[in-house]
């Protein structure tokens, strides 16, 4: 379902590459919680509260490890 990366870390291309990626991987997920019965707001809704929660987990143990924070090291972004 998510074919990997073809261009380099930290180009632009790379960043529209994964955007589309993550786009047809939502608009699959939400389709098939919408013909199951889920609305689509909350469905998407709750998508964005659980990727915020993984986001945290993943700074939380970043911060207990001293491992790089989350982000994209090769530009200097850092996810909150």
């Amino acid at each position: 379902m998510i074919d990997p990366p073809t261009r380099e870390p930290g180009s632009a291309e790379r960043e529209v590459e994964l955007d589309q990626t993550v786009d047809y991987a939502i608009q699959f997920l939400e389709e098939e919680a919408h013909l199951i019965g889920w609305r689509r707001a909350e469905f998407l809704a709750s998508i964005i509260d659980v990727a915020n929660a993984r986001l945290a987990t993943l700074d939380e143990e970043s911060r207990l490890t001293g491992a790089t924070p989350v982000g994209d090291e090769a530009d200097g972004k850092c996810l909150p």
